[in-house]
């Protein structure tokens, strides 16, 4: 019997250092990985950051997802995951393929999250006022999940403490 695939979710702010730790973590465990930033690219949706655009990134994203999970491949997926309603359909996702879920928030203080979106990114759009009005949107992580410090942890330290809390491929 194959064993379950792992479906793992980091969630954080822009300028957070999701994108860097996913990567990352991806590399350590052979995952495949997914980011939403990347896809809202691919879609045309580059600079759309309505509803309706966010809600179609979500949805290809679970799409993508559910056929990498269905084929028994490990995934990181990373996103804002800001709201509860962006989280649920992942947890129903998991269900459905089976997949062992573990989710990961990413953390960082306003002063380097300032200082992070000063530097332009080809892969986000994100500014100042973005990161403050998802903060501001920000529905807390009420299940159980690993919350790591990007502005207090090295990347290799972040890496270190998912692996220990039990996230393996």
């Amino acid at each position: 019997m194959n064993p379950k695939p792992i479906l793992i979710l980091v969630a954080g702010l822009p300028a957070s250092g999701k994108t860097t730790f996913a990567n990352a973590l991806a590399k350590k465990l052979g995952a495949l990985r997914l980011n939403s930033d990347t896809l809202r690219e691919k879609l045309n949706l580059r600079g759309k950051y309505d509803e309706a655009s966010k809600q179609k990134v979500y949805e290809a994203m679970l799409t993508l997802a559910e056929e990498i999970l269905l084929e028994g491949k490990n995934l990181v997926v990373d996103s804002t995951f800001y709201k509860e309603a962006l989280r649920k359909p992942w947890h129903e996702l998991a269900d459905k393929t089976n997949a062992a879920t573990f989710f990961i928030e990413v953390t960082v203080s306003d002063e380097d999250a300032r200082q992070r979106l000063q530097i332009p990114r080809a892969d986000s759009e994100a500014t100042w006022d973005v990161y403050t009005s998802l903060k501001e949107s920000w529905e807390p992580i009420e299940e159980p999940h690993l919350k790591l410090n990007a502005s207090k942890l090295s990347l290799e330290e972040m890496v270190e403490e998912a692996l220990r809390a039990g996230v393996r491929s």
